[in-house]
């Protein structure tokens, strides 16, 4: 599939699409709405099959979602969650009930993300362990209570979470990699 059709996939069938290809989004300057380009990096990656998971694996692309235009992607419009430090208070990013219906924040190697819900909408905030390990990150954060997706979740390897706003409701992947970028598992996450 070309970055055109790789953009519309993810906007209206992300499940399948990050079931099918790997995802390697990186940072925008600031938090709010940015213009990100989808970049096919002509790389092929493993993907469990629908029925056998593992036991059958599958080829698949592996695209990268960029803050500039150095490989020539295809533009699209989404909200950045910046990296923050875990150690002051939370600085939840709102996402907008218009505009872009995407949300995106760099890949996690060890941070949390975190997902507070109200005013028919959600807050996120993408947190970088700082003088505590991820583990102990997503295990304070949870224990009050927030909707977290953190180290546990996709430990012993790398993780994306995009959001996807559909009829004025937002909603969060997962992808977990491996190190070579290859597809281990993908899931909605249900709160």
């Amino acid at each position: 599939m070309n970055e055109t059709q790789a953009v519309q996939m993810l906007q209206t069938r992300p499940l399948e699409f990050l079931r099918k290809n790997a995802v390697s989004p990186h940072a925008a300057r600031a938090s709010g709405t940015s213009t990100f380009y989808m970049v096919d990096t002509l790389a092929q990656i493993q993907r469990p099959g629908r029925r056998l998971g593992r036991l059958r694996t599958h080829q698949g692309q592996r695209f990268q979602v960029r803050a500039d235009n150095i490989m020539n992607g295809s533009p699209f419009n989404a909200v950045h969650i910046p990296v923050q430090p875990s150690n002051i208070a939370i600085n939840a990013y709102p996402l907008p009930q218009h505009g872009p219906g995407l949300m995106i924040t760099t890949q996690l190697t060890g941070c949390c993300i975190v997902m507070v819900p109200g005013g028919g909408t959600w807050s996120v905030a993408h947190l970088q362990p700082t003088n505590e390990t991820g583990v102990e990150l997503r295990r304070r954060l949870a224990s009050n209570g927030l909707k977290v997706y953190g180290a546990t979740d996709y430990a012993g390897g790398r993780a994306t979470l995009v959001g996807v706003r559909t009829n004025m409701e937002w909603a969060f992947y997962t992808q977990k990699q491996d190190a070579q970028f290859n597809v281990i598992k993908v899931k909605k996450l249900s709160f």
